[in-house]
């Protein structure tokens, strides 16, 4: 044995494990370092368990905690070792204590091992307290109840009497609250009436402005100054090349479209419309992504003024991009405009460059009532009318200088008998390659009084449509806090009747519960009578709650599988074994709220089997493609329905039985109608005494999206 252990302690031909690291300092202490505090950490470990044990002799599975602390001073050992062959390679001394660490971890695994399901089932301290405080409530809830139970007695004809106090007050409460909810669902009524005629009237106002942009090629913009955003009408985007629906309506959007060389006169001259509050009218260029460049002409007004801020400004736009090719083609012909310049179908002149009339044409004579001889060598601005020489001498201003080639504008002259006619004047420069400078001015000048009054109608029905925009808006809002505040009432209505209904049913189970067997028959009906009569009750308000919801909540338009949906309707039912439900194979799919088509089927399917006189029968769901509609019949072989009841089993409130004899809150079928109706379909029915029920409904066929 000495030998042995001699052996151990001989380093032999190893040499230490330092020579691994190279006796490198730094690496050398890291690892001595570390192995040492793991040591010491372990030694520490181990004497807070043999120490903690035995000072608490009756702690359970104490060898545990032995073999614990041996376990991890042996893995302290093992550490101290690596710490020592650093220097000393005693490698056998090491591994021997590396096996005895080794042994002593898998004894204490085998030992552990079978002791969890034990100290698993030992209750813990704090169960422990919770069974004791248990036990001592239940001692003193028994020691009450015995003495409740000795005053029961003389006290349950008195209980009686105002239980059914109780009831009676709650009872005339409850048609008070029912009343108040059937004149909210009258005024729900009336309100959306009132929606829907605005809706219409909006619809046909709309409709109406459409087609009179549709048939002058116009198209509608809207801008509101105060958020900077802008509201286009379709064929406002495809005059600006844009595909409708694909772009966001700002002006960024609007000036990325205009040609740059037109950008800042158009606008500058919507600065000063919005300085000035005057009508817009003008045109520009503009260049689609493909190049193509197209002639917009643009009209806007101010609708919208408040503490001397501008808002508001509607307008409408045209492609003149026709028009103005014709027209630029006409000014670069000179040789042609010489011989159509009597012929043409609009007033035409030339004009030096001091603004005098030099040339005339006849159309130009009968649109001012003038003979040529008295406007020849007459300065323009002798017929222009007085509101409007200010704009005169702006755009003079703007064509002598060269700041734009041409200009367009409307304007009013003055007619000869005296009257204002309005006029879109486009004047342009004429310069001649043998001498310097402009030599005339070009005009061409249209009637326009019937065209200006036709813009003032459309003008008009914009200001109206945006008007009936604003009240439908604040129709829809009303309506809105309308449905809020019904529902906020629905939600307190149903809460505080249903809470004294709740302590009447409760009160009535404690009443039968500890007087089980001591009160007479005649008690124990009424008891049943009273709970039956709350359920009642409570199921009214849940369904009134449900009626008043239908259409009123936000839903989703899904892909539904009618196969699928029914089968799952009717494994939520589970109806009788004895009820066979014979579902068609062949049912199409459609895109709906699923949710609302299912509670349909799931009332109408649920009354199949609730209604029918026998214990057993079939059900049998039908369908017919309509077209737009679906047509859904449910058909089943109960009892029937005599004809001259058939109408009043939609109304709510309305049942065909006792409810003494049967419950029921009469709700459901006036939730389905509801709900039928709210989608555009319709509900009927289809019945002979003796001979079955057959509900029918349509519902909205949408094949896909």
């Amino acid at each position: 044995m000495l030998d042995f252990l001699s052996a151990l302690s001989l380093s032999g031909p190893f040499i230490p494990h330092g020579h691994c690291y190279l006796w490198q300092p730094e690496l050398v202490w890291l690892h001595g370092l570390s192995d040492g505090l793991i040591a010491l950490a372990y030694g520490a470990i181990a004497f807070a368990l043999a120490y903690f044990v035995n000072r608490r002799p009756d702690i359970p599975f104490p060898p545990l905690f032995w073999l614990f602390a041996a376990f991890i001073a042996a893995c302290g050992v093992t550490h101290l070792m690596a710490v020592w062959t650093l220097w000393v390679p005693t490698y056998w001394l090491s591994g021997t204590m590396k096996a005895l660490t080794a042994l002593i971890s898998l004894y204490t695994a085998v030992e552990l091992i079978p002791q969890i399901p034990v100290a698993l089932a030992m209750p813990s301290p704090t169960e422990l307290t919770q069974l004791n405080q248990a036990l001592q409530a239940e001692i003193r809830d028994r020691t009450e109840v015995e003495a409740e139970l000795r005053s029961v007695e003389t006290e349950v004809r008195r209980l009686n009497q105002e239980l059914e106090d109780r009831v009676k007050r709650r009872t005339t409460e409850l048609e008070k609250a029912k009343q108040r909810i059937e004149n909210l669902l009258t005024q729900e009524q009336q309100a959306r009436q009132t929606l829907q005629t605005a809706k219409d009237d909006l619809q046909h106002t709309a409709e109406r402005l459409n087609l009179a942009l549709s048939a002058a090629q116009m198209g509608t913009w809207d801008w509101n100054l105060l958020d900077q955003t802008q509201i286009w009408s379709p064929q406002t985007e495809r005059i600006l090349g844009y595909e409708p629906g694909t772009t966001t309506h700002t002006a960024d959007h609007w000036a990325e479209r205009v040609h740059p060389d037109d950008l800042p006169a158009i606008q500058a001259r919507v600065d000063q419309v919005l300085a000035t509050r005057q009508d817009l009218s003008g045109q520009y260029r503009v260049q689609w992504p493909d190049g193509h460049i197209r002639w917009v002409r643009a009209y806007g007004r101010v609708v919208a003024v408040k503490a001397g801020q501008t808002q508001r400004m509607v307008g409408i736009m045209q492609d003149i991009t026709e028009s103005k090719r014709a027209e630029l083609a006409q000014q670069a012909s000179e040789s042609r405009f010489q011989a159509i310049f009597e012929q043409a179908a609009v007033g035409m002149a030339r004009l030096s460059p001091a603004g005098h009339w030099i040339q005339v044409n006849q159309k130009l004579c009968e649109i001012f009532g003038y003979q040529p001889e008295e406007l020849i060598n007459q300065p323009f601005q002798a017929i222009t009318f007085e509101a409007d020489k200010g704009q005169d001498e702006y755009y003079y201003q703007q064509l002598m200088t060269g700041a734009q080639p041409y200009c367009q504008f409307e304007k009013r002259y003055v007619h000869k008998d005296g009257h204002p006619i309005w006029t879109l004047v486009t004047v342009s420069v004429e310069e001649s390659d043998q001498a310097e400078g402009i030599t005339a001015l070009i005009a061409i000048i249209e009637d326009i009084e019937e065209r200006k009054a036709f813009r003032e109608e459309l003008m008009k029905r914009a200001d109206e449509l945006a008007n009936t925009n604003l009240v439908l808006a604040h129709t829809t809002a009303m309506l809105e806090r309308r449905n809020a505040e019904l529902d906020q009432f629905a939600y307190v209505a149903s809460h505080d009747l249903k809470a004294p209904l709740r302590a009447i049913s409760n009160l009535a189970e404690w009443i039968g519960e500890d007087l089980e067997g001591q009160i007479p028959a005649e008690n124990r009906h009424q008891l049943h009578l009273l709970r039956s009569r709350v359920q009642r009750m409570e199921g009214l308000i849940n369904g009134l709650l449900e009626y008043s919801r239908v259409g009123r909540r936000e839903r989703k338009i899904t892909q539904v599988a009618l196969t699928p949906l029914l089968d799952a309707i009717v494994d939520s039912l589970a109806p009788p074994d004895q009820f066979t439900v014979v579902i068609p194979r062949d049912m199409p799919t459609l895109y709906t709220y699923e949710t609302a088509l299912s509670q349909v089927f799931a009332n109408l399917i649920n009354n199949a089997f609730k209604h029918h006189h026998r214990d057993q029968g079939t059900i049998q769901v039908i369908w017919e493609d309509q077209g737009s509609m679906i047509q859904f019949a449910i058909a089943d072989d109960g009892p029937g329905i005599d004809p001259q009841y058939q109408n009043k089993i939609f109304t709510i409130f309305q049942t065909l039985k006792a409810r003494d004899d049967f419950e029921s809150t009469g709700i459901g079928l006036s939730v389905v109608k509801k709900i039928v109706e709210s989608e555009n379909g319709r509900i009927w029915i289809s019945s002979a005494v003796g001979q079955g029920s057959t509900f029918y409904f349509t519902w909205p066929f949408t094949k896909q999206l």
